[in-house]
């Protein structure tokens, strides 16, 4: 059977379907590495307005170089269809982790909150904005890194809108009021975006819902939702504040930007990290829901990271036991600086007599 190629990428698997294209796991084998190749469906690569909003989400990746953005490596034309080639980040996105094991950890959602928020800013420094912010397009990788994904909607705040005047762009659970009220998409829209799906994180539920979008839509502008620690107690209360403070009706009672939020999640992550590295908690809950490094990865893995291998219960572990040679060495160092304390005492004292 031939293998599919497009450009230097040989397709190996399809991984998923959506409503901007077809997503394939692909190698390319001169360079040794797996990428992810996303096709313009055939039907929608035949319209214009589609073909350059894909054209346009490679260009917006191809200008965000940041460890928390899946990174793009190649936009190919051919034979009038279109392939994007980006990263391929083996793992699963929030959406789904949260199907298989319910809520995260709170210490996880403040960890995978603080990298979102972080990209999101990065994303806000070049003048442009993501518009699709939610659990289904931010990937949780098997080796602990967090990727936001998809631009297709991004928007230059610079640039002419593709979107028809009065087409609500984006997920409806996560559109902040003023866009619902057709006022100005924003910053600050994103970080409400964020505050959804980081209550969503912790409680296992959306802030907001309805019986239709009508009720929905109206739910979101009144700004009334359950708190979060009426929903999940076991949150703590600072990271509770930080997410409801996000989903603020007023846009000007939010956090100023993403980074003074990404600032906030890392200080309530570090409360209850004690010496555990960020990486170690995300490992633990990747492997808690089924998508653990295989055996042979784990040593690719930092050594600081892999203090996941007694987690939790480290606390009762006796301590490491010493060879003779450093117990010896410790006892020597404690009596010299016994011996040293004592002569400094009876110099003090012969001083003082004279």
């Amino acid at each position: 059977m031939a293998v599919r190629k497009v450009g230097t990428c040989e397709i190996t698997r399809e991984l998923g379907r959506g409503g901007m294209g077809v997503v394939y796991e692909a190698e390319q084998p001169m360079l040794g590495r797996k990428v992810a190749v996303k096709e313009l469906p055939a039907e929608l690569a035949k319209n214009k307005e589609f073909v350059e909003r894909f054209k346009r989400e490679g260009k917006v990746y191809a200008s965000l170089q940041h460890q928390a953005i899946v990174g793009v490596y190649d936009l190919i034309e051919k034979n009038d269809a279109y392939y994007l080639v980006t990263e391929f980040v083996d793992g699963a996105d929030l959406h789904k982790l949260m199907q298989q094991g319910g809520p995260f950890p709170p210490v996880c959602a403040a960890i995978v909150g603080a990298r979102v928020a972080e990209a999101l800013d990065h994303v806000h420094f070049h003048k442009l904005l993501h518009r699709d912010i939610k659990p289904a397009n931010v990937m949780l990788s098997r080796y602990g890194e967090v990727k936001l994904m998809d631009f297709g909607i991004a928007k230059d705040q610079t640039a002419d809108d593709l979107t028809r005047e009065g087409l609500l762009v984006g997920s409806p659970s996560y559109l902040a009021p003023e866009v619902l009220g057709g006022e100005r998409n924003d910053a600050q829209s994103e970080i409400w975006a964020l505050g959804v799906m980081l209550y969503e994180l912790v409680t296992g539920q959306k802030p907001f819902t309805g019986k239709d979008q009508g009720s929905l839509f109206l739910a979101i502008r009144r700004g009334r939702f359950p708190p979060v620690r009426g929903v999940a107690p076991n949150v703590p209360s600072r990271l509770a504040r930080a997410i409801e403070r996000c989903l603020r009706v007023k846009a000007k009672d939010r956090w100023r930007s993403a980074a003074e939020l990404g600032a906030e999640l890392d200080i309530c992550a570090g409360r209850f990290l004690q010496n555990f590295h960020p990486q170690a908690r995300l490992l633990s809950l990747m492997e808690q829901r089924g998508y653990g490094l295989p055996v042979d990865n784990r040593t690719a893995i930092d050594a600081g990271s892999l203090i996941i291998t007694i987690d939790e219960d480290s606390r009762s572990m006796p301590a490491p036991t010493r060879s003779a040679a450093e117990r010896w060495a410790r006892a020597l160092a404690a009596t010299v600086l016994a011996m040293a304390a004592a002569c400094a005492g009876v110099a003090y004292w012969l001083h003082v007599k004279s």
